[in-house]
């Protein structure tokens, strides 16, 4: 739909700059590009993501066969080529893409019904859960509210006079974007608070009011104080000279006598499900994730049940995997069961006939702010490549639904700058339609004590 007439390096250098930053741990399988243009973007999709199959939509088979001489792509390999109007056949194809490429042009000017909610909503439709969505509008940035209307803007470029935007679905670990309406952070469950430390802890307290719980505590010499909410804490100047630790959720703004910390001294992204009227929660799960639980419902060899600690424990110890960290998770496993009681559940996956626990999770369900905590989970390891692990979570989703927990948290999740040993078990998780929060840098302030009376 862009003039193809564009100089060619021009071209090649605007889509590497855009395209390259789609980062390489997305995994592009499916990639959809509405508008060839002179084939620049299908060719930087394949030397990003070498395995992705492109989909072609454009109006003029003209367009097609330029791109083609242009050596835009390979014969051998050549993209599946689609001929219509690309907004209006977009809502006709039936599949899902993990990246969609937008660059409609003509004249010199953007196609007008991208400012269309209606043309944005069919966009977002097609996109993966956790996709990315490269949006060419030349100089016609009016164009870009009607994207955030629906999807998150999580950059925006120029290229000489162009200007692009990378949109994600919301929750998809942008700094400050919002939560969905009604969930309330773990860390404002008092109970989850105070499960977190020895029942004799000595010189530890709950402190703070609803809305802005936290914990105050005794390190070495100095006393630490410590919230996670939106909410500013509320410094009581008469209790021990301390530091305090704000941990903002979606909060960016600094309030006066309040320092920005330059390390995130907290987990850096969180990941939960929201599966507030939602019975058929797994049709929003990955067409990887669906296929596995229908592999995993059809096969009746297998059970999911709730196992003793002694049972639970026996089969962690098997996997052998985390060897120096197993001893110190089952220690926090028998803290938050002390606390917790029977909302800790051990779910197992195991063998009808033999019994043999398959994989195991452990969560810790937080009726007071719906949230059901994921403590330990597990596979062993000649079940690693079965979908015994998509298999739990659904019970997860299951019991979650029967008990009334509106979001199972999955806890940690990997971005850059973690350690490459949690990428694994983070693509596992994001599977599963999480909302990802990634937190802001937390705030600090240091309190010196005032004398009292």
């Amino acid at each position: 739909m862009r003039n193809p007439t564009s100089s060619r390096p021009r071209r090649t250098e605007f889509w590497r700059t855009s395209l390259w930053r789609v980062p390489e741990e997305a995994g592009v399988k499916q990639a959809l590009v509405l508008g060839i243009g002179d084939g620049g973007s299908i060719r930087e999709i394949r030397r990003r993501f070498k395995h992705a199959h492109v989909t072609v939509v454009d109006r003029d088979p003209s367009a097609m066969e330029s791109a083609k001489s242009r050596r835009a792509f390979s014969a051998k390999n050549p993209p599946e080529i689609v001929v219509g109007d690309p907004i209006e056949r977009v809502r006709t194809l039936g599949r899902s893409f993990d990246l969609v490429v937008v660059d409609l042009a003509a004249n010199g000017e953007p196609d007008p019904r991208l400012a269309s909610e209606e043309t944005v909503a069919s966009l977002a439709a097609v996109l993966e859960s956790d996709g990315y969505l490269v949006l060419s509008v030349l100089a016609s940035v009016g164009i870009i509210p009607a994207f955030e209307k629906i999807l998150s803007r999580h950059a925006s470029w120029h290229f000489k006079s162009d200007v692009l935007a990378l949109f994600r679905h919301n929750g998809q670990g942008r700094v400050g974007e919002p939560v969905p309406e009604g969930f309330v952070h773990q860390m404002q469950s008092p109970d989850y608070l105070l499960g977190g430390w020895p029942a004799d802890a000595k010189n530890t307290e709950l402190v703070g009011k609803p809305g802005c719980w936290g914990m105050r505590w005794h390190y070495g010499p100095a006393w630490i104080e410590a919230y996670t909410s939106d909410v500013q804490p509320e410094i009581d100047a008469k209790a021990h000279s301390r530091m305090v630790i704000w941990q903002p959720i979606t909060k960016l703004g600094k309030p006066a006598g309040w320092g920005r910390s330059w390390i995130q001294m907290n987990p850096q992204q969180h990941g939960f499900a929201d599966i507030k009227d939602k019975p058929e929660y797994w049709k929003e799960w990955t067409s990887h994730a669906q296929r596995h639980l229908k592999k995993w419902l059809k096969d009746d060899r297998y059970e999911t049940v709730e196992v003793s600690y002694d049972d639970f424990a026996a089969a962690y110890n098997k996997t052998g995997k985390l060897p120096s960290m197993r001893k110190d998770f089952l220690k926090l496993l028998q803290r938050r069961m002390d606390r917790h009681g029977q909302n800790v559940r051990l779910f197992a996956s195991r063998d009808k006939a033999t019994k043999e626990i398959l994989s195991g999770l452990a969560v810790c369900d937080l009726p007071d702010v719906s949230v059901s905590m994921h403590l330990i989970a597990f596979i062993q390891k000649k079940y690693e490549r079965t979908s015994v692990g998509t298999g739990i979570i659904d019970h997860w989703y299951r019991n979650c639904r029967a008990t009334g927990i509106r979001f199972p948290h999955f806890g940690l999740v990997w971005m850059a700058g973690d350690p490459n040993s949690w990428k694994g078990y983070s693509k596992f998780k994001r599977q599963f339609n999480l909302h990802l929060l990634r937190y802001p840098m937390p705030l600090l302030k240091f309190v010196r004590q005032k004398p009292k009376g």
